[in-house]
């Protein structure tokens, strides 16, 4: 294992690449992106700590994004030589890309459920001759299925908000608001501030300026080496007690393109953003952020931890 030092605007890898080296930035912030229409579409904003380029490693594949330097750089350089050395010989150094890789395989998973959920729910919509289309109860708005989940990576994971027709006979659906698009060059600020005292007392600072996405939040763990403490994988730990209103990897703050949004890790209870809930159990995994203030509660409705995400 050695590091390596890039320097601002240097490309560690491009989309398309054959490399298979995984980094950990140990000083320093890079960027992800794909190729879009026009121009690159971020896709995370990486800081000290963070994993990058450990699928190509596993799975051999051509690098599905690039990734850039936003500033001086130091990273630790993982090999696929290193890792089966590291299996064999120091096992615990290899943890912190365990618990990348955990991550991005519990990422898949979520978006393979609930990608069958909507399959299941759509072929029961589609209508039979000679009979009456079978048409779901629920009343959010549930985005078609285009595309099968991709290799578990930095992906495109936002759901866009979808537009449903009315059905003739059926109730009349609320249907979901469009978030305006960004301005004119992005929004330049998001900051986190808890909006309860008990909130409030579980934040490190008042007020978390949030400079890397994805930005995770999950269940402080206070007896180090239990269960899942090992592979935990949080930049904001909460401390939470039983009956548990935060998962041990509850939700994310992510960045696709100039658009923002927050998306449930799985939780077990859920997350409710603006009014409207995300998680498992509902119709969709993410919600997008808009300009200004948002309310966001992690767990049920009475759930006393509830902050504000401001976009400016």
């Amino acid at each position: 294992m050695s590091t390596s030092i890039f320097q601002p605007g240097q490309m560690i890898f491009r989309e398309g690449d054959t490399t298979q080296e995984a980094y950990r930035i140990l000083k320093g912030r890079v960027e992800i992106s794909i190729a879009g229409e026009g121009k690159a579409v971020i896709l995370a904003q990486l800081g000290e700590g963070d994993i990058f380029g450990e699928m190509a490693m596993v799975d051999e594949r051509p690098r599905s994004a690039s990734a850039q330097c936003l500033e001086v750089t130091e990273c630790e350089v993982l090999t696929a030589e290193n890792f089966n050395e590291a299996v064999l010989q120091r096992p615990e150094i290899l943890i912190p890309y365990l618990a990348s890789f955990f991550e991005r395989l519990r990422t898949a998973n979520d978006r393979l459920r609930m990608e069958m959920r909507l399959r299941a729910r759509a072929e029961q919509q589609v209508p039979v001759a000679g009979a009456t289309a079978m048409v779901a109860p629920a009343m959010r708005v549930v985005a078609p299925v285009t595309a099968s989940i991709a290799p578990p990576s930095l992906e495109l994971t936002r759901v866009p908000v979808a537009v449903a027709a009315p059905v003739a006979g059926s109730p009349v659906a609320v249907a979901a608001v469009p978030v305006a698009p960004p301005p004119a060059g992005g929004y330049q600020s998001v900051v986190l501030t808890a909006a309860t005292d008990h909130a409030k007392a579980r934040l490190p600072e008042g007020t978390v300026v949030i400079q890397k996405f994805p930005y995770r939040i999950g269940r402080k763990h206070d007896t180090p080496g239990k269960g899942a403490t090992v592979f935990a994988s949080n930049d904001l730990p909460i401390a939470d007690d039983k009956p548990y209103q935060i998962s041990r990897n509850h939700c994310s703050i992510e960045r696709e393109g100039d658009n923002f949004f927050v998306r449930d890790r799985g939780s077990s209870v859920g997350t409710v953003v603006n009014d409207a809930p995300i998680g498992l159990a509902e119709d969709t995994l993410t919600k997008d952020l808009r300009g200004g203030e948002n309310e966001v509660l992690l767990g049920a409705d009475d759930s006393p931890f509830k902050f504000k995400i401001t976009l400016s």
